[in-house]
């Protein structure tokens, strides 16, 4: 995965082990520690969001991010936020 801090590419590679946190609901079953897999199977929020991690040293420095800093670093484009009415 390819990521742009500063303009420059960085790559990131991830290997298939993913964090998970214990499941309060199933005793046998734990779950990715942020995102899910959709309703239809697809694990790429996951993946991409691990990968992020590694970007950021791990799984703490995401917390509390902003989503407009992973789109700039995703992309590698000028990202903007505009407020709307409620």
């Amino acid at each position: 995965m390819t990521f742009y801090i500063r303009g420059q590419p960085v790559k990131i590679v991830v290997d298939d082990r993913i964090a998970l946190s214990p499941n309060p609901g199933n005793y046998y079953e734990d779950s990715p520690i942020n995102s899910r897999v959709s309703p239809n199977g697809a694990w790429w929020l996951i993946i991409l969001e691990k990968a992020y991690a590694k970007l950021n040293v791990n799984y703490a420095n995401l917390n509390g991010g902003l989503p407009l800093q992973a789109l700039r670093d995703l992309t590698g484009m000028p990202v903007s936020r505009h407020a709307t009415a409620d």
